[in-house]
């Protein structure tokens, strides 16, 4: 069954990138859906989810990605939260765990490190976690 997955990042091209990295994969399977604005992401966490995991960038155009994680704990606590980003810093990183993110990754984005992460967020079974629909059952 493959794994659902919600890119957002405003940067078409990026969304592209991780795209590709997850397509490579041969050890599983990803069904990937993309958003580019903050909005556009709550959107599809609602109408098109469960997701296995959320890939969020803080930088969009219309809210910021910490701004975005908070919204979708609100509804969802389950549902594993990488931020993927050019923020860098220790305050970014921080700002990233208290909006409830899990995780973080820096770009440019490292190939190896980003299957890594993705293998973790979508292999773990957190408690109360809601199951991806299988592909039949999608909208």
């Amino acid at each position: 069954m493959a794994k659902r997955i919600l890119i957002v990042d405003d940067h078409a091209p990026t969304r592209a990138l991780i795209r590709s990295i997850l397509e490579a994969e041969k050890s599983d399977t990803f069904e990937s859906v993309e958003a580019g604005t903050g909005m556009e992401c709550l959107m599809a966490a609602d109408s098109k989810g469960p997701f296995n995991l959320i890939l969020l960038d803080v930088t969009l155009p219309d809210m910021d990605g910490f701004e975005v994680c908070t919204a979708i704990r609100r509804v969802d606590k389950q549902v594993p939260i990488v931020f993927v980003t050019a923020k860098g810093e220790l305050r970014d990183f921080a700002a990233g765990r208290e909006a409830g993110g899990d995780s973080y990754l820096v770009k440019p984005i490292a190939r190896a490190s980003l299957r890594s992460m993705v293998a973790l967020f979508t292999n773990v079974n957190r408690p109360g976690a809601r199951e991806a629909p299988k592909p039949s059952d999608s909208k």
